[in-house]
């Protein structure tokens, strides 16, 4: 008998993370129960599979790899999961993956269903979803972390995702409120389990660590000025590998005092609000209804516009100029002292 499949897609800063961190260590307890979560491999969630899937990869292949070896290597995770389907049969699969909360062509639909029908008996496609301005912030500390310049979703981005997925999609849709007060234990991991594995003991669902740390403003504003090229690297080590780098600006902005949480300038939550358009759709064809939207007196094109301005970490959270110094300071301090012979050959020993 053929397996359901669940498709989670996200959408992005909804606990997505933890959720795929979760099922990926519960997978022995889960498989016992006739659920496979297939092994992402070196990714937490299944970014590689859903390549293959849709033909529709996100973002270039890593360095060193061409595209054609990429759509390879993911196009043999898929088989890879389809054999141990045929081998142990289970009940249910779970796919996750919050890059897939995007805009698919009709081509990219019917290449995912068209490799999805023959091997289940029953598709669903589920989300959470957040607020624009509850999103936003999160979203932009995600992006500045990987690249120069933050995204800015469209004023219909929920519509311009969900629509598709519901009208050309493998299977129905549904969408879920993602706040404190509509999740289960107001807890998304808590959430997720309790709806889609309700046959598993919720004392199984493991423990872990925020798995998606947040850092200071400054500390983004560093995290932007390193990408776009103003604030070098302090050693070879650190250049070679931006991964080193991001850990070091993390490792300073943890040590020097004074970090606080991200806010929103004044007035930008109603900004990001008000520029909205699909809002409106959203309730009346899921039934979301975002309690936390800031009112506004300004229209959507105004709001627009001036959201289309924010370029800078500075436009859009209080930077604290002395601290950002400090943490500066603090970065070429602690690349110093892990970069001296002292500290490299400690290292040596240690690890012989």
């Amino acid at each position: 008998m053929k397996p359901e499949l669940l498709i989670h897609i996200g959408h992005g800063k909804t606990g997505s993370t933890a959720i795929q961190k979760c099922l990926r260590a519960a997978a022995p307890e889960l498989e016992a129960n006739g659920i496979y979560f297939p092994d992402p491999a070196k990714h937490d969630n299944h970014q590689d599979i859903f390549v293959h899937l849709t033909g529709s990869p996100k973002y270039a292949p890593p360095k060193g790899q061409s595209e054609e070896q990429r759509r390879a290597c993911c196009e043999a995770q898929w088989d890879s999961a389809l054999a141990h389907i045929t081998a142990t049969q289970p009940e249910r699969v779970i796919l996750s993956c919050e890059n897939q909360f995007r805009p698919f062509s009709k081509d990219a639909f019917e290449r995912m269903n068209g490799l999805l029908a023959p091997h289940f008996s029953k598709i669903d496609v589920m989300a959470y979803l957040r607020s624009p301005s509850s999103y936003f912030l999160s979203a932009v500390q995600q992006d500045l972390k990987k690249r120069p310049e933050f995204d800015l979703p469209s004023a219909s981005r929920y519509r311009d995702t969900l629509e598709p997925w519901r009208d050309m999609g493998p299977g129905p849709l549904t969408a879920h409120l993602f706040a404190r007060d509509a999740l289960y234990n107001g807890n998304v991991v808590d959430d997720f389990w309790h709806r889609y594995l309700p046959e598993m003991d919720a004392s199984a669902i493991p423990q872990l660590v925020d798995v998606n740390t947040t850092v200071s403003a400054e500390a983004m504003d560093v995290f932007q000025d390193f990408f776009r090229g103003k604030f070098a690297a302090p050693a070879r080590y650190y250049a070679k590998r931006d991964q080193r780098m991001k850990a070091l600006i993390r490792q300073a902005d943890a040590d020097v005092a004074g970090g606080t949480k991200p806010r929103l300038l004044d007035g930008l939550r109603e900004i990001i609000d008000a520029r909205c358009t699909d809002l409106d759709w959203l309730a009346q064809e899921f039934g979301i209804i975002f309690t936390d939207l800031q009112p506004s007196n300004m229209t959507a094109d105004e709001a627009d516009a001036i959201y289309k301005t924010w370029r800078d970490v500075s436009d859009i959270c209080p930077v604290d100029a002395d601290r950002k110094a400090a943490l500066i300071s603090k970065i070429t301090e602690i690349a110093k002292r892990d970069q001296s012979l002292t500290a490299k050959l400690r290292r040596a020993f240690t690890r012989g």
